[in-house]
């Protein structure tokens, strides 16, 4: 595409229209010497091309500076953007008239939406920004994260050959992040630069080219955000338009180079007897302050004028005229040389013609009667001779033959040729007495159908069959909605034939199959009933079609389940034994206590069992652990476990570790998507608690922690020989090593090959013992 300068686009009144002011050009014209320049300024318009390029110093845009070697004319042709193309270019419309990769919304999260309105709160709690102008519908955008997304299309109908102003407005509607990077492109091709949307909100800018059209008749405008930043990256667009330029005005100026030529021509240089002609005097290049002086001055109107008239006697008469440019003191002489012939005397010519007939009269033709009508030629030297007509015209002798006895489809005999259509004129034609033409005119009227009423026909058929109707009129059989006709002869009144017409509708029958998932009872809307058992229901009625009733079937497959029955948690035979201390006198639920060596960790199952209903469907299918751990727990306890579909109970387990002076609350909790049911379980356990550690002064810490098995031992305050051992969750041995440290902090990394779980480290050296917990991921 052609790049082209716009001078003062105007583009910020948001519509472009062609400007009413004429184009003018300052000066409207020049004198200037023999490599001198002057300036040139256009105005009016919006867009300037000159012509001819020669002594120009550019030929687009208002300014131009001229500097002709000769006197030259040059034309300015303005151009200013005309109608608007675009449809709903300020989307006062809404969603319409172009189309987008993006996805409408009301909500414009997440990324790749775009709504239609006047506010862009409205759309997102997050963004910000009215229409151009501060009212009005704008496209709000969130900006894609997928590149070369389509955000707004639309194809256009252009002219071959022909420039066209394309701009928008912008801005942007979320201040966090990127702001927009919008690529503009005609038929697959950028125009202009990427554009970057402005960089703070309630600000609007505009984007604004030309382009040519060559030999395109359609384009196909594309915008595509070429940010594809998740964050920020929302924008707006308004006041989209494309005008084709329109020509507003051609002004032209004339700039005049010094040393003067001069030239003399007259309108007529041959002259018939009596007649007159202007005589010009034409000085070029010079200052354009002259005086003129003709010879020989007896026949002019004004022998000092620029252009006098002359009357000369029949001969041949030569004018002279002296011409001074006054301003550049210098002078020419130049002449014209006028002849003068003489005329002639009158011819009369008397004929007649036919109405229908012209007569040529010296190339005018004549279809009237006219009397005395002149005409003048010329001589050989193009002087008068008068030649007169007097002309008589007959009058018509027509006649007219109207027969409207016949109807659609049948044909009436007009002199050896049939006619069919109503309305139909046809001519013959004959000569009368005076040898002239003469026409019979035939105006035929065509009766036509008989037309019965239209048959309607309105058909219902099952949802699993398809359409059929058999038309009695012709047989035909139709499988679709039909409007047909046929036509009959009138086997009893004898007139026109019958246009019967049939308007044929189907309607297939309302069929919903729906399966439905319910607890203990479902109300079916459709029926209005509740069912409380596992079923097939079907319902149909009836619906008006045209004169008939179609059935709507409606079938519902009912699953119902049942809620859980209280008290279906039991704990399993090998449970520890009870615990007799009251841990919240609000709960009656069981407390247990557990004991176990050094290294303990629990485990807990829990069997559920439903016997409520006789039935062998499995009605549970979800069993879960809620746990409420003291603040140092670990975080890979489990939390539930998945109970199998093959089996209508199943067992929950869970695994917590426990400090000597703490207890925890268990919540079994088992459901069948229904209803679930719970009981909670208080646990405390006699386990002498971890990270304990007799020397105030040794520390032991584990970096990171938790970790996926590799970590490093820091000791602190520890010396000499230090005993490490590691144990599992069930208190088992499953790594010990020693290890030697200086004074102060001694830092031992340790590679462990152990699988995912909860483990402790115990360090044992002169200083005391100290046990920390560490967690495998």
């Amino acid at each position: 595409m052609e790049k082209r300068y716009f001078f003062i686009f105007m583009l910020s009144l948001g519509v472009m229209c062609a400007v009413a002011q004429p184009v003018t050009i300052t000066p409207p014209s020049a004198n200037i010497q023999p490599g001198e320049s002057v300036t040139l300024t256009a105005s009016g318009a919006m867009y300037y091309r000159w012509s001819p390029d020669t002594g120009l110093s550019t030929t687009e845009g208002p300014v131009t500076v001229a500097s002709p070697t000769v006197t030259t004319t040059y034309t300015c042709s303005g151009y200013a953007p005309g109608d608007e193309s675009v449809v709903n270019s300020n989307f006062d419309q809404g969603n319409v008239g172009f189309t987008s990769d993006y996805t409408f919304s009301d909500n414009l999260y997440p990324e790749g939406t775009y709504g239609v309105g006047s506010n862009a709160r409205a759309f997102h709690p997050d963004f910000i920004g009215t229409g151009h102008g501060g009212s009005g519908n704008f496209m709000i955008v969130n900006g894609s994260t997928s590149p070369n997304t389509n955000v707004w299309t639309e194809q256009i109908t252009v002219v071959p050959n022909t420039y066209y102003a394309f701009s928008t407005w912008v801005c942007t509607v979320s201040a966090a992040g990127d702001v927009a990077r919008l690529q503009f492109s005609i038929n697959g091709n950028q125009l202009g630069a990427v554009f970057s949307a402005p960089p703070y909100t309630d600000q609007w800018l505009q984007f604004y080219e030309l382009w040519y059209s060559e030999n395109n008749t359609a384009a196909t405008i594309t915008i595509l955000n070429q940010n594809t930043s998740g964050s920020g990256n929302d924008f707006g667009l308004d006041d989209i338009s494309f005008c084709e330029l329109v020509l507003v005005g051609a002004p032209q100026c004339t700039v005049s180079v010094g040393s003067m030529s001069t030239s003399a021509t007259a309108d007529d240089t041959e002259l018939c007897e009596g007649e007159s002609t202007t005589l010009h005097a034409l000085p070029v290049n010079g200052s354009g302050n002259y005086t003129y002086n003709w010879t020989p001055a007896n026949t002019l109107d004004n022998p000092t004028a620029q252009h006098p008239m002359a009357t000369p006697n029949v001969g041949t008469t030569t004018y002279y005229c002296h011409i001074v440019d006054v301003d550049w003191n210098n002078s020419q002489d130049v002449n014209v040389e006028i002849t003068v012939y003489p005329s002639y005397d009158e011819t009369t010519i008397d004929t007649a013609i036919c109405s229908s007939e012209s007569y040529n009269f010296f190339g005018t033709s004549f279809d009237h009667s006219v009397s005395n009508h002149p005409h003048t030629l010329q001589t050989i030297h193009g002087c008068d001779s008068i030649v007169r007509l007097n002309l008589t015209v007959y009058p018509p002798n027509d006649t007219i033959i109207v027969d409207p006895n016949i109807c659609v489809g049948q044909s009436y005999d007009f002199h050896g040729t049939l006619y069919n259509q109503n309305g139909q004129i046809a001519y013959f034609d004959t000569i009368d007495n005076h040898g002239c033409l003469k026409v019979e005119k035939l105006i035929l009227t065509v009766g036509e159908y008989q037309m019965p009423p239209v048959q309607e026909e309105y058909i219902c058929y099952r949802h699993d069959e398809s359409p059929y109707f058999r038309w009695e009129k012709n047989g035909a059989e139709y499988h679709n909605d039909t409007i047909d006709e046929v036509i009959l002869p009138d086997l009893v009144g004898g007139g026109c034939d019958f246009k019967y017409r049939l308007d044929l509708k189907f309607h297939k029958e309302f069929y919903e199959d729906t399966t439905v998932y319910a607890c203990d009872e479902y109300p079916w809307p459709v029926s209005g009933e509740t069912y409380t058992s596992t079923q097939q229901i079907v319902k149909t009625f009836q619906q008006g079609f045209g004169n008939t009733e179609c059935d709507s079937t409606y079938v519902l497959n009912l699953n119902l389940k049942y809620s859980p029955s209280p008290n279906k948690i039991h704990p399993s035979p090998n449970s520890p034994a009870v615990w007799s201390g009251v841990v919240d006198p609000n709960v009656d639920d069981t407390a247990y206590v557990v004991t176990n060596t050094e290294f303990f960790s629990f485990q807990y199952t829990f069997r559920v069992k439903e016997s409520k209903h006789d039935t062998t469907e499995c009605l549970w299918n979800r069993c879960k652990w809620s746990i409420n751990k003291p603040s140092w727990a670990i975080d890979t306890i489990p939390g539930g476990v998945q109970i199998e579909n093959d089996s209508c109970f199943s067992d929950c387990t869970v695994y917590v570790a426990e400090r000597d002076e703490d207890y925890v609350i268990l919540t079994a909790i088992i459901s069948n998507g229904c209803d679930s049911i719970q009981r909670k379980i208080y646990l405390k356990s006699s386990f002498l608690g971890m990270d304990e550690n007799n020397s105030a002064a040794a520390k032991v810490s584990i970096v990171p922690n938790p970790n996926k098995g590799q970590m490093a031992l820091h000791f602190e305050n520890m010396e000499g020989k230090v005993e490490v051992k590691v144990y599992d969750v069930t208190g088992n041995l499953i790594d010990s090593f020693v290890t030697y440290n200086d004074t102060g902090t001694n830092i031992f990394e340790y590679d462990m090959n152990g699988p995912k779980g909860l483990y402790f480290i115990v360090a044992n050296g002169r200083e005391g013992t100290i046990a920390k917990k560490v967690v495998i991921r």
